[in-house]
């Protein structure tokens, strides 16, 4: 009886092992293909900037004779405020997802009665707990 043939046997072996090693690293929650930590930071300020105008909306503080003349104007003033209340920009390893969640969920849950000014007055959105580095 003849052997069978091995000599695409390390080729094989290189692609089988290739394609594993491959497949593990996209298995993983990393970072899509150009995504860097900054992008992540720029993101989560939107984000937190989005959800405290949707509560100034929501809370009536948005128009004629009120702490913003617009929905535009609210998210200037927040963002502002973002880069003095929080120094999101020093989350070098970008933001852990579910500590933003959780800043977003109190935000949104946040009653209209409860004045904050600051992002960092909230326990849940502190940028310590919400950095990666």
């Amino acid at each position: 009886m003849k052997k069978p043939r091995t000599r695409y046997a390390p080729a094989l072996l290189f692609v089988v092992l290739g394609t594993g090693v491959a497949l593990g690293a996209c298995s993983r929650e990393n970072r899509a293909l150009g995504e860097s930590p900054r992008g992540d930071v720029a993101r989560a300020l939107q984000s937190l900037a989005d959800a405290r105008c949707d509560r100034a909306v929501r809370c009536n503080q948005i128009g004629a004779g009120q702490r913003w003349s617009s929905r535009d104007a609210c998210i200037q003033s927040v963002r502002q405020a973002e880069r003095e209340d929080i120094n999101l920009y020093e989350c070098t390893g970008g933001i852990d997802q579910k500590e933003l969640s959780e800043c977003l969920n109190e935000i949104n849950t946040a009653q209209c009665d409860s004045a904050f000014d600051a992002l960092a007055q909230m326990a849940a959105c502190r940028s310590s707990d919400m950095c990666l580095h």
